[in-house]
C-alpha cells in the first residue's frame, strides 16, 4: 500500500482531488488508519483513477461513471460510442441554432426597420401637421421639438433592435412580427410614452380604466386644431393621460400614423411623458367627431 500522497504522484493529480473522489464515491482508499486518519491505496487503484479522469473528461456524469466502473474495456468503449453519437447529434442541434439565429437576427432587423420606416412616412404626412395646428410658422418650435423627439425615439429603436436581435429565438421573432403589425396599424407601445390606437371597433373606451376621470371634452368639431389649445395644461403631473377620439370615416385623425404625432405634440407642449399617454380612437356611431381627454 502506498500514501495517498505517494498515490497522487503515481496518477499525475493532487490530493485534494483524491479526498473529493472519495467524498462522492468514486473512488476510496483502500485503507484508512483508525488511529491516525491516514489514508492509504492499493497500486491497481491506479486504473480505476484514469477511467475516472477519462470519463469525467468525455463529459459522463457522476451517476453515469459509478455505473461503468464496475465494467470492462468493452463496455466502456461503447459508452463512449454512444457519447460521441451524443455529442455529434448536439453539434448537429446547435450549427442548426446558429444558422436560424442569423436568419432571425435579420428578420428582426428587417422587421423594426419596416415599422420604423413605416413611422417616417407616416410622420411626413402634411396633413397631420395641418390637423393639428402645426402648418403655420409660429409653431415652428413645437415642430422642431417634435421631429427631434421623433429622430431620438428612432435611434433608440434602431439601437434597440441590434441589442433584441442578439438574445431573441424563433419564437420571441414570432411574436416580435406580430407585435410590429400591430404598430403598423396604430398601435405602438413604447417605454415612457405609450402610443395606441384602437381600430374600427367602436369600443376603444373599453380600453380605458373604469375610474379615469374626464377633465376635458369637445364634441361636433371639424379639426383638432381648433380645440388642441385648449387642453388644461395638467398632463405632465405622473398620471396617466387617455386620449379618446369617436370620430367619423373620413377624418384625418383615422388614420395609424396620427396617435404617433399626436401623442408627440403633447409630450413637447406639456412634458406628458411623465406619467404615459394612450391615444385611443374609434368610429362615431352618429357621424360627429368627438374627443374625451381622461386621466387616472
Amino acid at each position: 500500500m502506498i500514501t495517498i500522497q505517494g498515490f497522487a504522484r503515481l496518477c499525475g493529480c493532487n490530493t485534494q482531488t483524491l479526498r473529493y473522489y472519495d467524498r462522492i464515491g468514486l473512488l476510496a482508499p483502500a485503507k484508512v488508519d483508525e488511529w491516525t486518519g491516514y489514508r492509504y491505496y492499493e497500486e491497481e487503484q491506479a486504473m480505476l483513477f484514469v477511467k475516472i479522469k477519462n470519463l469525467q473528461q468525455a463529459d459522463f456524469s457522476i451517476e453515469e461513471i459509478k455505473s461503468l466502473l464496475p465494467g470492462d474495456d468493452d463496455l466502456l468503449m461503447a459508452a463512449f460510442e454512444q457519447k460521441i453519437r451524443e455529442q455529434k447529434e448536439k453539434l448537429a442541434t446547435i450549427k442548426k441554432i446558429q444558422r436560424s439565429y442569423l436568419k432571425e437576427a435579420m428578420d428582426m432587423r428587417n422587421t423594426v426597420n419596416e415599422y420604423l420606416d413605416f413611422v417616417e412616412s407616416r410622420m411626413a404626412k402634411p396633413g397631420f401637421w395641418e390637423e393639428l395646428g402645426l402648418a403655420a410658422e409660429q409653431e415652428a418650435e413645437t415642430r422642431a421639438n417634435v421631429n427631434a423627439m421623433f429622430a431620438d425615439w428612432m435611434s433608440q429603436c434602431r439601437s434597440a433592435s441590434e441589442e433584441i436581435a442578439k438574445q431573441m429565438n424563433g419564437q420571441d421573432l414570432a411574436v416580435m412580427k406580430n407585435v410590429m403589425e400591430k404598430l403598423k396599424d396604430g398601435n405602438p407601445d413604447g417605454n415612457s410614452l405609450i402610443m395606441s390606437v384602437s381600430g374600427d371597433t367602436g369600443t376603444p373606451e373599453e380600453e380605458i380604466p373604469g375610474d379615469a376621470q374626464t377633465i376635458f371634452e369637445r364634441s361636433s368639431w371639424e379639426h383638432v386644431s381648433e380645440w388642441i389649445k385648449d387642453v388644461p395644461d395638467c398632463l405632465g403631473n405622473g398620471k396617466k393621460n387617455f386620449f379618446l377620439f369617436k370620430v367619423r370615416e373620413s377624418s384625418c385623425v383615422n388614420d395609424p400614423g396620427f396617435p404617433t404625432l399626436l401623442l408627440a405634440v403633447m409630450a413637447s407642449r406639456y412634458n406628458a411623458m411623465n406619467g404615459g399617454m394612450s391615444c385611443k380612437i374609434g368610429l362615431s356611431s352618429d357621424g360627429q367627431n368627438h374627443f374625451t381627454l381622461l386621466q387616472k
